[in-house]
């Protein structure tokens, strides 16, 4: 007898470590299929109701009805991907091809004039700026001494063409000791050779720069002038920059991502019809089959699969009506600002509005930067910007734990809570696993409970007779007594 129960137990251990390595094997086989199943699943619950109209309909037609189904779902799915990719493709080439120097020159004219960027006598300040670094940089122009006295001459022409305003006391100050500098320079142009002029020019370049760090608001502030101000030439080099072959190829290498992104998406989007498909046709007997090797009782089964259904429902509600919301409040904004094709900012708006950690932010503060920069509304720019962090923002973090606490009996703070780190900790498909991972616990919690609660405590303490801890504990006890 000893015998058989050996075997019977190496039989055992060799069958689970069978299980055990097949089952890995069979992880890293469907590793790359389980999140399009998972949502296959999900979507069959959530479509069930219609599946069963459509089933009635067709007359008791399975795989008829399962195909409908599956149709209507793979257009649900794909219309809004396909219209959203769409509206970004146009738009991504629209930018390309207004990416010019003229189109740059423009933008930054209109930037420069919003945030209050400009040059005060731009021309005679920059052409200030370009003949005193000529007069240090050009050797040539340094040996030849009349062409040092043209540069002085042109530089006192255009000190006069600069203004400064009687509140900028420093940069008063500053000017004055710039031109007091120069004047000096034009009394003895007579003695300047190459060195003097050199030296000279670099003395009266200073002057003049510490002028204009005071005319322009201090060096913070200048090195914002600055870079709103580029020259025609750093604006050439700039457009040349951004289409140069370097950034073609990482344009060419982002491209090869988008496109390897929406194959795998799409791959994604087939298994997971197919899997609808077949859940819908099979479904039931699928489950039945898992049900049968857990080791549950059945009461408890139910309960896990109804909270299943109840949450995989809630979360899909909760998402759409927190897109809505979303998308109708941005829409409102939209229209009070007078945007221009307003409907098509709210779906853009409601769309993006389901996506975790993007949300319906990445149309109404472009939407507001344009108003700004581009439209000459900094007043409607101001008021998207403070509509979208506030009323657009605050309805998803409303909404959602509102539903899921009707529907999952989930706390408003852990609704909200397990969504945001659900999202932090899966990725987008947290929006699902992590209020389902809060409910199944409060579910299991709920059944030990109910366990814990059905045994008496004469029955507790059969089972604590019974244990092998306490029989060992007593073997110990009576070695005890009798020594």
């Amino acid at each position: 007898m000893e015998t058989n129960k050996l075997r019977r137990l190496i039989s055992f251990l060799v069958l689970l470590g069978i299980i055990t390595l097949i089952g890995i094997l069979f992880y890293r086989v469907m590793a790359a299929f389980l999140l399009p199943l998972f949502l296959a699943a999900v979507l069959v619950v959530i479509f069930s109701p219609l599946h069963k109209k459509i089933l009635t309909r067709v007359e008791g037609k399975p795989r008829t009805a399962a195909a409908l189904t599956t149709s209507i779902v793979g257009v649900l799915v794909l219309l809004p991907i396909i219209i959203a990719g769409t509206y970004a493709a146009v738009e991504g080439s629209k930018l390309v091809k207004n990416i010019t120097p003229g189109y740059i020159a423009e933008t930054l004219d209109d930037f420069r004039k919003v945030f209050d960027l400009q040059i005060p006598s731009e021309s005679a300040v920059v052409g200030t700026d370009q003949l005193l670094q000529k007069l240090v940089d050009d050797v040539a122009l340094q040996e030849n001494v009349a062409a040092v006295q043209e540069t002085f001459a042109e530089l006192d022409r255009l000190r006069h063409q600069i203004v400064v305003e009687p509140v900028q006391e420093a940069a008063t100050t500053r000017f004055e000791e710039y031109v007091e500098f120069l004047t000096e320079l034009q009394k003895r142009q007579d003695d300047l050779n190459v060195s003097s002029a050199l030296d000279n020019g670099i003395k009266l370049r200073e002057r003049f720069a510490a002028f204009r760090t005071e005319l322009l608001g201090g060096t913070l502030n200048e090195a914002l002038v600055d870079t709103a101000n580029p020259t025609p030439g750093e604006l050439k080099e700039l457009s040349n920059n951004l289409l140069n072959s370097n950034v073609r190829k990482q344009l060419l290498q982002a491209g090869a991502n988008t496109l390897g992104y929406f194959i795998s998406l799409a791959a994604g989007i087939v298994i997971m019809l197919i899997g609808v498909y077949f859940f819908l046709v099979d479904g039931r007997s699928m489950v039945q089959t898992i049900l049968k090797l857990s080791p549950l009782k059945a009461d408890y089964e139910k309960m896990l699969i109804d909270e299943f259904v109840s949450i995989s429902r809630a979360v899909v509600l909760a998402t759409i009506l927190s897109a809505l919301a979303q998308g109708i409040l941005a829409g409102l904004g939209f229209w009070i600002a007078g945007m221009e094709s307003v409907l098509l900012l709210t779906f853009a708006a409601t769309l993006f509005a389901m996506v975790p950690f993007v949300g319906a932010a990445v149309v109404w503060f472009p939407a507001a930067i344009w108003l700004m920069m581009f439209a000459d509304k900094t007043g409607y720019g101001v008021f998207l910007i403070i509509w979208g962090v506030g009323p657009v923002s605050l309805s998803d973090n409303i909404v959602k734990p509102l539903v899921l606490q009707n529907a999952s009996k989930l706390h408003p703070m852990f609704a909200l809570l397990s969504v945001v780190g659900g999202v932090q900790a899966l990725g987008p498909i947290g929006i699902l696993t992590g209020p389902m991972v809060v409910v199944f616990l409060q579910t299991l919690l709920n059944i030990l409970h109910r366990e814990l609660s059905t045994i008496d405590g004469e029955e507790f303490d059969e089972l604590l007779d019974d244990s092998p801890v306490h029989e060992e504990a007593v073997e110990v006890e009576s070695e005890d007594t009798e020594a």
